[in-house]
């Protein structure tokens, strides 16, 4: 099992969580960072954590020269090292990834058409079945749409999407949760459902029914203020707001890159550029981010083994 860890923005406060989960990190057998020795030695004298940098040096890969940053000040320098400690992980061959926060606006004055690490992470790996999925707990919530504005989550309302979403997110509750009969809740585009509905919610009802005749185990259109309170093994959203409002109002909360044929897991927060260089970030979603991958990963072994026999 090779885990590989992006270093983030380092404007941001990716690399000094890096530092904080450094005796984690020790423990793993097979884990290497992708950054810059230089720069997370800075981090570590400006964040008192010396001993932290001594606990993971040998682990770190230097996949940029570069070391020139300001805390809270992304650029379009820090944007390329973040790419270049994406990109290092993505060529290393690891079976786990876990990618601290980024600053997408530096990343494309050089890469326009990065959308952010799901899309980013999926074209590497020419996988056109993906899904964006929220983790908090027993909570695993999918996202139909991800990064778009509003006007234009209309446009992407179609039946056989969210069919293909169901059936994607069916499957990865079984092989990544192991879950072995899923039920799956899927959230209206209005509120309150087919009230305010000019077509929409009737479309999202078919593309349910179809599924139901594949054998999931899926119900609604529901309304989605209501919709997470609900009692299923997994939940498909319209649109960002609809699962983030919920899942940013937790701690510990997950982003999971489900098809992919790695598992790819990142805190679910910004790279808080208002508290970066104060040396008060807490570690805990990076924490949770390194343990909850493994379980996953595993997870997959068994589902295969068993696929197999």
């Amino acid at each position: 099992m090779k885990i590989a860890i992006t270093m983030g923005d380092p404007s941001g406060i990716g690399p000094e969580l890096i530092l904080r989960c450094a005796p984690l990190i020790k423990k793993m057998k097979a884990c290497t960072i992708f950054g810059n020795s230089a720069l997370f030695k800075q981090v570590s004298n400006d964040m008192k954590l010396k001993e932290n940098y001594r606990l993971i040096c040998n682990s770190i890969a230097n996949c940029t020269t570069s070391s020139n940053f300001q805390y809270g000040k992304p650029t379009r320098q820090t944007g390329l090292i973040a790419l270049a400690s994406i990109d290092g992980a993505l060529k290393s061959g690891s079976d786990i990834i876990i990618t601290p926060p980024i600053v997408k606006s530096v990343i494309q004055r050089d890469r326009p058409d990065f959308i952010g690490h799901t899309e980013h992470f999926a074209r590497h790996y020419k996988i056109e079945d993906f899904a964006m999925v929220g983790i908090w707990r027993k909570k695993r919530i999918m996202l139909l749409t991800t990064h778009l504005p509003l006007r234009k989550v209309f446009d992407r309302i179609e039946q056989t999407s969210i069919k293909q979403k169901i059936l994607l997110l069916a499957r990865g509750l079984r092989k990544y949760f192991n879950v072995p009969r899923p039920s799956i809740a899927v959230s209206a585009l209005n509120p309150h459902g087919f009230e305010f509905s000019t077509g929409e919610d009737e479309l999202i009802k078919k593309a349910i029914l179809q599924a139901k005749n594949k054998g999931i185990n899926v119900h609604g259109p529901f309304p989605a203020d209501s919709l997470l309170d609900r009692r299923y093994d997994g939940f498909l959203t319209m649109y960002h707001d609809q699962a983030m409002i919920y899942l940013k109002s937790k701690t510990r909360g997950l982003n999971f890159t489900m098809g992919l044929p790695v598992i790819r897991l990142s805190p679910l927060y910004g790279a808080a550029l208002d508290i970066a260089g104060k040396g008060i970030a807490r570690a805990t979603g990076l924490e949770t981010a390194i343990k909850t991958s493994i379980v996953l990963f595993k997870n997959v072994r068994r589902y295969e083994k068993t696929k197999s026999t």
